[in-house]
Formats: C-alpha cells, structure tokens, sequence
C-alpha cells in the first residue's frame, strides 16, 4: 500500500477521508473544541483531524493538521 502525502490527502473527498482513516490511521487523542468533539489521528508520517458534532455521530468534516499549536492542544489529555 503506498503512502499518501498531505496534499494527495487533501484532495480526497469527505467520505475517502474517513474511509482511509479507518483502514490506516491511528488513533492518538480527543478533545473538546465548541460543539465538536475532534479526534487526532497519525496516518503516513502526518496528522490529521476528525470533527464530530457532540451528541451526534456524525463526522463534519476531517482536515489536515497545519500548526504544532494545534497538537499541543491535545497535551493537555495526556
């Protein structure tokens, strides 16, 4: 299975998104961000964000992470 590369990854639509997370992606940590819950995934040498509306199960959409301050948010769950 090749590797994908954040901008490959960025072109694929929602559902592909969520598709290869599934079958490649890890699982590292969840956080509270307003009305979501976002779950930060490690996947081919980068990372990557799922949001999911709190109290539903439903995925809003999965992007990219583009900034360490945004992984430093997750220290705080450790």
């Amino acid at each position: 299975m090749n590797k994908i590369k954040p901008e490959e990854f960025k072109k694929l639509s929602l559902v592909q998104r969520y598709k290869l997370l599934q079958e490649r992606g890890n699982f590292i940590a969840s956080r509270q961000l307003g009305g979501h819950l976002c779950h930060l995934f490690a996947i081919d040498g980068f990372y990557v964000e799922m949001y999911k509306v709190i109290g539903m199960n439903q995925v809003q959409w999965i992007e990219v992470v583009k900034n360490d301050r945004t992984l430093d948010s997750y220290l705080d769950n450790f």
